[in-house]
């Protein structure tokens, strides 16, 4: 699956300049291209030219990376029963949250000296694997939202991940801003929306996806200030619409009223009208707007973006995903925040400088070099679960002189060991690769996982047998379910694993007469999923002036692809 990926990806311009270095993966032997442009950063950041081509640098930091899979296990300092997104048979210590915070530990106890007889990963690992982690990465206050990840100042929240200033959301990824939201995948500052993907300011919206500015709709892919629409595309301003059709107000509404919003079947059927209807339509080359001078997809108010994907407010980057606020970065994956010069790191955010090589770092930290999990702090190398320290190598402290020799040292035994320039292998992640975002990214079964040396975590399945309860048939319509079936056990029509109505997505569903869902929200996740393109760029010409273009449409899509200029002189 990688190989082929890897193989169909246009690392440089559409034709490469004879400048540019051409190089192996030494991953998956796919061919790369190293712009000049890319070798100015690494020489500002004194690294090398990375040895492994885009997909699978992103891919290794992906693994380190997870945001769905959580587990009851106690604190190893308190013994307080916690929620984690660690299992139990994790190697390292898992605090709670507040226990990580307070003062009843020091990770500098943990310090040892750097041995040049051994390589540096090695070292670092065996650190790693002894120092206290925390449980979750949340950022307080979360009020009543025990059961999220990778999440900050949330209320009332269940199972939403990467998810931030939210309240009475469930079940989503990325969701930000929002309020009465559930069943969503990448929506900012909405309210009352369902089943919906990569929609902004958008209220009492419904399987939509790519919005922005729409209401009291279902049914909406790529439309802008739409309101009372139903089954629709490319609208910009329009309301009283029907499949891209101007109807009168009493038209629409009679249209309305023929359709039982709170059918399963109805709305499975109108799921695969719509898709049928969408499935050739005209699309951009990529989502997005006010992309300056930028390739890659999901691009917001950036300049200068190369290779990226889901970035905004972003400048002068590269190969980045899922960050904002950032600037002069290369490789870097989730987060940002006024973040700048960030070379290979995952998962860090606020106020960063001169980051190489890290992992979860959060929060005022510069000139580090292979650090994970370090809070509001400085010039460290090689360190874990630090906070507010500075000039620390193997969580050891050194004076400012004495750490100034020593990283040099280091650095040219790490070359000599062929480690320096790498991230954190994926066999060395704190999860397992199907517990992390590189198995959704970069799907491997567990023969293929196993086979490259990584690890794979299995479901415990007496586990779930002990929660199976007896199969319950749902009715058609919520209007005909009974509050009962919070108390219940159901099982998903697709896989067979439980999963459960919790009584405020039961209010949910009655307050906007939605049908119960028949699969889990794992399940559910995936589906949304799908309506995501892959971080994969193809070349293809537009549909309209023919010009080549860069897009994550692979050639195989059935929509038609145009490029920006022709796309928007087509829809407004």
């Amino acid at each position: 699956m990688l190989d082929r990926m890897c193989s169909s990806v246009q690392h440089g311009g559409v034709t490469d300049p004879p400048s540019v270095m051409q190089k192996t993966c030494v991953q998956c032997a796919a061919g790369f291209a190293v712009t000049p442009e890319d070798l100015a950063f690494y020489d500002d950041m004194h690294v090398p030219a990375p040895t492994h081509c885009y997909l699978c640098r992103m891919q290794r930091r992906l693994s380190y990376r997870n945001e769905r899979f959580l587990y009851h296990r106690k604190c190893n300092l308190t013994s307080k029963q916690i929620v984690s997104s660690f299992s139990i048979d994790k190697p390292f210590p898992v605090y709670d949250i507040d226990a990580w915070w307070s003062d009843d530990w020091d990770p500098l106890s943990y310090g040892r000296e750097f041995d040049f007889n051994k390589p540096f990963f090695e070292q670092f690992f065996a650190l790693r694997d002894v120092v206290p982690r925390l449980a979750l990465q949340q950022q307080k206050p979360m009020v009543n939202s025990d059961y999220c990840n990778c999440a900050s100042m949330n209320k009332n929240c269940y199972l939403v991940f990467s998810t931030n200033h939210c309240e009475d959301c469930y079940y989503g990824s990325w969701v930000n801003q929002s309020k009465d939201c559930l069943d969503n995948t990448n929506i900012d500052a909405c309210e009352l929306c369902y089943d919906c993907v990569g929609c902004r300011h958008c209220y009492n919206v419904r399987y939509s996806q790519e919005c922005t500015n729409c209401s009291d709709s279902f049914f909406l892919r790529n439309c802008i200030g739409c309101s009372d629409c139903f089954f629709c595309f490319n609208q910009v301003q329009k309301q009283y619409m029907v499949f891209n059709e101007q109807k009168t107000e009493g038209e629409y509404k009679a249209f309305l009223q023929s359709v039982d919003t709170g059918s399963f079947i109805q709305m499975e059927k109108s799921r695969q009208t719509f898709d049928d209807f969408s499935r050739k339509i005209i699309v951009k080359e990529f989502t997005g707007t006010n992309a300056e001078n930028c390739v890659g997809d999901y691009l917001q108010d950036s300049k200068n973006a190369f290779t990226c994907f889901e970035c905004d407010r972003s400048e002068d980057i590269r190969y980045c995903m899922c960050v904002y606020d950032a600037k002069d970065s290369v490789d870097f994956s989730y987060w940002g925040g006024n973040t700048e010069k960030m070379y290979e790191c995952q998962a860090c955010g606020y106020d960063l400088f001169q980051l190489r090589f890290c992992n979860l770092c959060w929060t005022n930290c510069s000139d580090l070099t292979y650090c994970d999990q370090c809070f509001s702090t400085k010039n460290c190398f090689g360190c874990v679960s630090l906070k507010k320290q500075t000039y620390c190598i193997l969580n050891k402290q050194c004076i400012k002189e004495e750490y100034e020799k020593l990283v040099p040292r280091i650095i040219e035994h790490m070359k000599r060991t062929g480690e320096w320039g790498e991230f954190f292998p994926v066999d060395k992640s704190i999860y397992a690769y199907n517990e992390s975002l590189a198995q959704e990214q970069i799907p491997l079964t567990k023969k293929e996982t196993l086979a490259k040396g990584w690890q794979w975590h299995d479901e415990e399945e007496e586990q779930t047998k002990k929660y199976m309860g007896p199969a319950i048939e749902l009715p058609d319509s919520i209007r005909d379910a009974s509050d009962d079936v919070t108390a219940k056990i159901l099982t998903s029509a697709a896989s067979g694993k439980p999963y459960k109505i919790i009584p405020q997505e039961w209010e949910f569903y009655q307050r906007l007469n939605i049908p119960l869902p028949r699969i889990s929200p794992d399940e559910r996740h995936e589906l949304r999923l799908k309506k995501r393109h892959k971080r994969v760029l193809y070349e293809r010409t537009c549909g309209k002036c023919q010009k080549g273009i860069r897009t994550t449409f692979a050639p195989n899509a059935p929509e038609i692809v145009y490029c920006e200029e022709c796309y928007l002189a087509t829809v407004y």
